[in-house]
């Protein structure tokens, strides 16, 4: 709206036009003050290094759900996380649709339930896919889901559990399971109404349908894991992974098996000579017996080596290394 003049704003310029006098211009407005109301009641739990560690995590499941969704459906997915929002259970509640696709997940070492939510488009955009259809909008989109729809987004949000374990993979390991499906907020009661919840709100996209996914995770589920809830951790737990990943490669390469072959110095034979050789004969070979042998390891020539006896066996020990040049390597 305009400037609207006070009572007494309007008291001035009336007095001011019946005596003649000038008008006064209204006094400019004050600008608003920037205190805002606090309730202690909801105050944010949730620290803004959590948010920042949940967002990481869920971009993480974001492109693996993408991926997913791509060779499951056979149509372009595309997903992305627009907020990580602190919001209480009953406000959240009393938003939802009617019907809904309610997920109710058991995520290990949380404690309690979490809660995933898919709209109605994205649900039936799946359904579509999977039975071959094109996705297209459902003029039916406020209809009850029914039992084989109801099996068919089961079988998918299991789908679903096994992505969430891979995007908490670089905090923590955590095991999710589905512990049950809900068509309506009123039977997904995970915490009381008073309570913080963390909500994950996830744009898919699939095809030309679009929808969102929320997933809301309670503060209390959240407590014995939330010193783990830190970017620095998540950093120095990523490269504790990558060690050990390197120590695994290195403990594998240090126990493969090679084959040694001692070689002996070409030794230039004709056709005849070979030929005719029979039992007994003895071959006479271009090696000097003071010339050391070549060990190859599988077909790369390695070390120089004296060929001798041990323990009544035929041996070559070991007098040099070769080095490789540098064109070689």
């Amino acid at each position: 709206m305009a400037n609207v003049l006070s009572q007494s704003e309007i008291d001035e310029l009336l007095s001011a036009l019946s005596s003649g006098a000038d008008a006064a211009a209204p006094m400019e407005e004050e600008p608003e003050s920037s205190v805002r109301e606090y309730n202690f009641r909801t105050a944010n739990k949730f620290h803004k290094e959590q948010i920042r560690t949940l967002h990481l995590v869920f971009d993480n499941f974001a492109r693996l759900l993408s991926t997913s969704l791509s060779g499951t459906l056979r149509a372009v997915c595309e997903a992305e996380v627009l907020s990580v929002e602190e919001q209480t259970f009953g406000e959240y509640n009393n938003s939802l649709p009617a019907p809904v696709i309610l997920a109710i997940l058991n995520i290990n070492p949380m404690t309690g339930g979490s809660l995933m939510e898919i709209s109605p488009e994205i649900a039936y955009a799946m359904i579509s896919h999977l039975f071959g259809g094109t996705g297209g909008p459902s003029v039916e989109a406020s209809k009850t889901f029914t039992e084989i729809e109801l099996v068919i987004m089961e079988r998918m949000i299991r789908k679903f559990t096994g992505i969430m374990v891979d995007s908490w993979e670089k905090i923590l390991r955590v095991q999710c399971t589905l512990d049950r499906i809900e068509t309506s907020g009123q039977f997904a009661q995970i915490v009381s109404t008073n309570e913080t919840i963390a909500i994950i709100t996830i744009n898919l996209k699939i095809g030309a349908e679009q929808g969102l996914i929320n997933i809301c995770i309670p503060h209390l589920a959240i407590e014995p894991i939330a010193k783990q809830l830190n970017t620095k951790v998540m950093f120095s737990s990523a490269s504790r992974v990558i060690q050990a990943q390197e120590d695994l490669i290195a403990s594998r390469i240090m126990n493969t098996e090679v084959t040694l072959t001692a070689v002996l110095d070409r030794t230039l034979a004709s056709v005849g000579d070979v030929s005719s050789l029979q039992i007994g004969d003895v071959i006479r070979v271009e090696h000097n017996v003071s010339n050391p042998v070549t060990v190859k390891v599988e077909h790369i020539p390695k070390f120089l080596g004296v060929v001798g006896t041990y323990s009544g066996k035929f041996a070559v020990q070991v007098v040099e290394i070769v080095k490789e040049d540098s064109e070689d390597e």
